[in-house]
């Protein structure tokens, strides 16, 4: 897995751990391999995905 992949994944762990807290050392980390606009893209899918996984939970609906 490339260094880019494991920040990404460490990243979407530590904002649904943390509720979105993210501190400056990560940013930092962040910005040495992602573009601003990569990282927005990063915490929009992050957040899409999590919400959409709450309205699932919250619905009842169940995957078969």
């Amino acid at each position: 897995m490339s260094e880019r992949h494991k920040l990404a994944l460490e990243l979407a762990d530590h904002i649904m751990a943390y509720h979105g807290q993210l501190p400056d050392e990560m940013y930092t980390k962040l910005t040495e391999h992602f573009t601003r606009e990569e990282i927005i893209a990063l915490f929009f899918q992050i957040g899409s995905k999590n919400g959409a996984n709450w309205f699932i939970i919250a619905m009842g609906i169940e995957s078969k």
